[in-house]
């Protein structure tokens, strides 16, 4: 079992993340308690009123320890999401969640990640006239950040919403935008972002796997895969490939490492650079 009892766990948002993230701690014992006693805008915004000087990670770790700070508990959460990178950039939008459990007793950090593709994009005015369609294909739920030249407007959960804006600022006439410059993005905001919350609800996933895994040699939490060799043989021809033959554990506490093969013993032919040049 992990090395803690059952407690209460402040994770700083004002978002409603605890709803993604509590489910999976609960089954450890713990109590997820969501705290605003901060604002968290302050460390970033998506919608580009505040810019996020931190990197992904540091600002998660931030929070987390400002979480105990505020509260006075012994652990706390943060929880911090990004968009774009992954393996396409540029030809599709990706998003990375980071959630960090802070020990402030132990100063110790656990990160967990969970990263994938979403169907999310902007919109420009030349969408206006079919942008009821265009927004149907995402999930209900998703709301919408509007910029134009009277200002930045969030929370907007359909195309009609977005008509009646533009209207009441006189910058849609029905048929044509009036303005000088439009842009309608996605809200990123975790309560506004169906896509986003399968991703935090899976970092909360593996944030558990992470507490349940515990390092042989000394008991840490968070004994991980931290690296891999190459080299799996080709079935065929016997020859490495690039695909993973061993896994590497390493524990953050003692810097004890567990090296394992995968269970696969040979790769497919298809993977050979030989059999497949």
């Amino acid at each position: 079992m992990i090395p803690y009892e059952p407690q209460q766990i402040a994770l700083l948002t004002k978002h409603g993340k605890a709803q993604w993230i509590a489910p999976e701690l609960e089954s450890l014992g713990f109590t997820v308690v969501a705290t605003e006693a901060f604002d968290t805008d302050l460390f970033g915004t998506f919608s580009g009123e505040r810019e996020r000087k931190d990197s992904p990670l540091e600002c998660t770790k931030r929070k987390a320890a400002l979480a105990c700070e505020l509260t006075g508990l012994r652990l706390g959460l943060g929880s911090e999401g990004s968009f774009g990178g992954g393996p396409m950039p540029g030809l599709m939008n990706w998003d990375q969640e980071i959630l960090v459990l802070y020990d402030a007793h132990r100063d110790v950090y656990v990160a967990a990640v969970a990263a994938g593709a979403i169907a999310l994009r902007d919109f420009s005015d030349s969408d206006l006239p079919d942008l009821t369609g265009k927004l149907a294909q995402f999930a209900p739920g998703q709301a919408w950040v509007v910029h134009t030249d009277k200002g930045i407007f969030k929370g907007l959960h359909s195309a009609s919403a977005i008509y009646e804006l533009l209207q009441a600022h006189q910058l849609w006439d029905g048929e044509t935008f009036l303005g000088e410059h439009l842009r309608i993005q996605p809200d990123y905001r975790a309560m506004n972002c169906p896509e986003r919350q399968r991703f935090i609800a899976a970092a909360a996933v593996q944030l558990r796997e992470r507490l349940l895994s515990l390092c042989p040699e000394c008991g840490e939490v968070n004994f991980w895969l931290t690296d891999v060799r190459r080299g799996l043989p080709c079935q065929h021809c016997g020859l490495p490939t690039e695909l993973t033959s061993r896994t590497i554990k390493s524990c953050s506490g003692c810097g004890f490492t567990l090296e394992e093969p995968v269970t696969e013993k040979y790769a497919d032919p298809m993977h050979c650079q030989v059999c497949n040049p």
